[in-house]
């Protein structure tokens, strides 16, 4: 039988699915990332998160019974980190997206760029993190290493580089990087001169689904798989994770349920999400949609810290069973930093602290995602169906999960079939697998 690998390589660690071609996923895997403190920041060791990748597909490829093999392999996940490379070796660790970088020492680079300029070519603001801040602060700090280094980059590159001995970066996976022009598709001079890099030091821009490469002898001998096995690009996590739950068309939105919650929607045009400030990605362009991102914060540590004021030390599990039992609208309850709960069932509180949350979404669902007919949950959230049933019914619209948790993996392998030619687009393939009805 012939397989796919999907890999969703997120901020904290990286999971991996062996799915068949028929769509059936045969394992998943999940290994944290090690992060170390440089002068201050956040980092990753460049080479020990690709041994980490190695290890998933090493774990997945043992899987494998006589005669069935792995076709290709997908990378997708949380862009924005930012690496070094000279001679196809690091020559500085991955700074993570989530560090921020002193404002006055980037604006000496980056003064000359408002925020609309930046927003309006590379689709998300200007902020103190990500590689337009990292870059800015090296500029400053320590500039012999953007001149030293013969390929700037992110880690998802290096690890396809790691993978194929080859460089290439799609535009989704390029829009967290901050260095592409999102409509012309292609690096903006204007960036490059104020830091001082070549073009060619820069990764080639490639579609999404593009197959980068086969397996080096020293990636087979890594991995464990073999030489033939396709490396496909992939894109940013929201996108693949997309994918991933078949959430592709205007009206179709993906809420995925994390620390924030992500709302994610498709639009035909880049111009409707721009005017709305939302974080634009070439999602399917330009063969389909583009999509806007919108992030609902702190939702994960509201509720928390509501089950804890009001409820005290309960299980998710147990605030399922007792929301369960109370009626829409718990009985008009309505949960707030300091609400009043006395004559309140524990059963009205724990419903009304998931209507808090779910009402919160109806309005950013209101603003964004105007007449949404399906949503599709994403996240740690998804085992839970009273969560799903709640916010269907605060929002009216029809809630699912498909492929929960793993949902960005498996929007990696379906790509990996796109580029291998098992199948012959995303949205063709995801149907194809769970059906029309989905």
């Amino acid at each position: 039988m012939e397989y796919l690998v999907g890999l969703d390589v997120g901020t904290s660690s990286v999971k991996g699915v062996l799915m068949a071609t028929d769509g059936k996923v045969k394992e998943c895997k999940t290994k944290k990332h090690n992060y170390f403190e440089t002068d201050g920041f956040k980092t990753l060791d460049a080479d020990e998160f690709c041994d980490n990748c190695f290890e998933i597909l090493k774990e997945l490829g043992s899987k494998l019974s006589h005669g069935d093999r792995i076709v290709a392999l997908c990378p997708s996940g949380a862009s924005g980190n930012i690496m070094f490379v000279k001679d196809g070796k690091p020559i500085s660790p991955v700074y993570g997206w989530q560090n921020n970088f002193d404002e006055e020492t980037i604006n000496k680079t980056l003064s000359d760029f408002d925020g609309d300029f930046v927003y309006n070519t590379v689709g998300w603001g200007k902020l103190k993190s990500f590689p337009l801040a990292a870059l800015a602060y090296f500029k400053q700090t320590n500039p012999k290493i953007i001149k030293d280094a013969d390929t700037v980059c992110m880690h998802i590159e290096y690890l396809n580089y790691r993978l194929t001995g080859k460089w290439g970066i799609t535009p989704s996976m390029g829009t967290p990087f901050y260095l592409i022009n999102q409509e012309k598709r292609e690096y903006e001079p204007k960036f490059l001169e104020a830091f001082g890099i070549d073009k060619s030091k820069l990764v080639p821009i490639v579609n999404n689904c593009t197959v980068l490469g086969s397996l080096t002898d020293e990636a087979s001998e890594n991995t464990g798989l073999g030489k033939d096995t396709k490396i496909v690009c992939g894109t940013f996590d929201h996108p693949s994770a997309a994918r991933g739950a078949g959430v592709f068309d205007e009206g179709d939105v993906l809420i995925s349920c994390g620390t924030s919650w992500v709302v994610f929607v498709p639009y035909s045009k880049r111009s409707i999400p721009q005017s709305q400030k939302m974080l634009t990605d070439p999602f399917m362009y330009p063969k389909g949609n583009w999509c806007g991102m919108k992030s609902l914060t702190s939702v994960s540590e509201t509720i928390d810290k509501y089950i804890k004021k009001y409820l005290g030390d309960i299980s998710f599990a147990e605030l399922d069973s007792l929301a369960n039992q109370a009626p829409i609208g718990a009985n008009g309850l309505l949960i707030g930093d300091d609400t009043d709960t006395s004559g309140f069932e524990r059963t009205d509180i724990a419903r009304a602290i998931m209507e808090s949350i779910a009402l919160r979404l109806n309005e950013f669902l209101k603003t964004y995602a105007t007449g949404a007919k399906k949503i599709r949950l994403v996240g740690g959230i998804t085992n839970s169906p009273v969560w799903c049933r709640v916010i269907s019914e605060i929002t009216g619209a029809k809630v699912s999960v498909v492929n929960g948790e793993h949902a960005g993996a498996v929007g990696s392998a379906i790509m990996a079939g796109v580029g291998a030619g098992i199948y012959e687009n995303e949205k063709e393939a995801f149907y194809s697998i769970y059906g029309e009805e989905n």
